[in-house]
């Protein structure tokens, strides 16, 4: 039985817009600042009167279905991982906000949960206040936000820092309560000094790994959902130094979960790396031809495609991905690999 994963890959697609950020901790605040959009929007053709001249200046997409659009919260799923999930959320003014809201526990997001999944942030918690400037989010929680679980402090951090950093004017995360900065989290003294994607989530140190002389990579597993659906999963494996980051994420890909892991991957492992090169935003990856031996050998499994372009552009920062076997683009199946492909747009949809 083919598994079917939640996500979309898209071909690479450049585009600018504007994006409001939502309102300041001191009163109404909006900043508008020219970027790409966030990963989660769909990138659609514009539509006259699809949609208000609010929406275009954020950088919003015409929706699937009107005044609803894609986003991406992070939620616990039931093995208490960190995850990407996105949903559709009703069309509103600031959208980061809105997202942190849609991870709070007893909140909107309740209805919508998959099973086994469960919000991280702590019931009551209220987003008072968040504000975009120079790269940095500053998001002001009510005083529940302290309410949680000790066990849970990392991933509460991770989370939010995630869910923020995944719009592209977002490059730090601060966290304040009640209108003070917060220098470290309550519970565990967890510091909050500097909150970004360098951060990582789910980490783990691989064998052979001395702490303090590690290079993170970030490579997506998959879990099961039900006996036909599977999601991603990104896993930050701390490895021993070096500088061939790329390489490193698909040599872990390969490797798999850590054994007794509830995690697995779609990647054989029996294939193997032929080679591996970045050249700015492009990462070419040239493997053997066991990758074709999905589907009674007759092509390469979508979710070992998926996980391997969301592990490089994740670990590396690259846009895009050439993936090659033995030196020839794949063009097995449903997939083109003659041009580079980006990362998916959506991770994780639970709409069906």
């Amino acid at each position: 039985m083919k598994m079917r994963s939640i996500g979309k890959m898209t071909a690479a697609v450049g585009v600018s817009a504007l994006l409001l950020s939502g309102c300041g901790l001191f009163g109404p605040e909006k900043e508008a600042t020219s970027i790409d959009p966030p990963p989660q929007s769909e990138v659609a053709v514009e539509t006259p009167g699809a949609h208000s001249p609010a929406d275009a200046a954020a950088g919003e997409p015409v929706a699937a279905t009107q005044g609803s659009a894609e986003r991406t919260v992070y939620l616990l799923d039931a093995n208490g991982y960190v995850v990407p999930v996105s949903l559709t959320l009703p069309k509103e003014e600031g959208v980061a906000k809105q997202v942190l809201t849609y991870m709070v526990q007893d909140g909107p997001v309740q209805s919508m949960l998959p099973s086994g999944f469960s919000a991280v942030l702590p019931k009551g918690t209220q987003v008072k206040g968040l504000v975009i400037k120079d790269g940095v989010a500053t998001v002001d929680f009510s005083k529940e936000f302290r309410k949680y679980d000790d066990k849970q402090e990392k991933k509460i951090v991770d989370a939010v820092t995630r869910a923020l950093t995944e719009f592209s004017n977002v490059k730090s995360v601060q966290i304040w309560i009640n209108g003070t900065p917060l220098a470290e989290m309550p519970a565990n003294n967890t510091p909050l000094s500097l909150l970004d994607r360098n951060q990582g989530l789910n980490l783990e140190l691989a064998e052979g790994a001395v702490p303090g002389k590690t290079t993170s990579v970030t490579i997506y597993f998959q879990g099961q959902l039900d006996d036909k659906r599977t999601y991603f999963v990104p896993v930050t494996r701390l490895v021993p130094e070096t500088e061939n980051v790329a390489k490193a994420t698909v040599e872990e890909l390969i490797k798999g979960p850590k054994e007794g892991s509830q995690l697995f991957s779609s990647l054989l492992r029996t294939t193997r790396i032929l080679d591996v090169r970045q050249e700015n935003s492009l990462v070419t990856v040239n493997l053997s031809d066991d990758i074709l031996k999905y589907d009674e050998g007759r092509e390469a499994s979508p979710d070992a495609l998926e996980s391997l372009v969301l592990s490089i552009s994740d670990s590396t920062g690259a846009k895009n991905v050439q993936l090659l076997v033995e030196g020839k683009p794949l063009t097995s199946g449903n997939f083109d690999f003659t041009k580079p492909v980006s990362r998916p747009i959506q991770i994780n949809s639970m709409q069906y």
